[in-house]
């Protein structure tokens, strides 16, 4: 497996992780957003015809983006928390 084969496989385990506590959480809208968007990164992972792309979203993660600025340690990622 490549680099980016564990990237993405991680990126799915974390979209269904925050699907299932939305779910819990009675976000029916956003459970079904980020399944989807599991779903398509792993129809790219079997090999379907589309762009892979990741966005970060500061607002919806648990630390507001500084678990990943510490992560990575770009400097240009340095904004802080909200």
């Amino acid at each position: 497996m490549t680099e980016t084969d564990n990237l993405a496989i991680d990126r799915i385990e974390h979209l269904v992780e925050r699907a299932a506590f939305h779910e819990r959480d009675g976000d029916e809208s956003l459970k079904e957003f980020l399944l989807g968007e599991a779903k398509i990164l792993s129809m790219v992972m079997d090999g379907a015809d589309q762009v892979f792309q990741m966005k970060y979203h500061r607002y919806t993660s648990d630390s507001f983006g500084v678990a990943f600025e510490i992560t990575h340690g770009d400097n240009e990622l340095m904004f802080g928390g909200v």
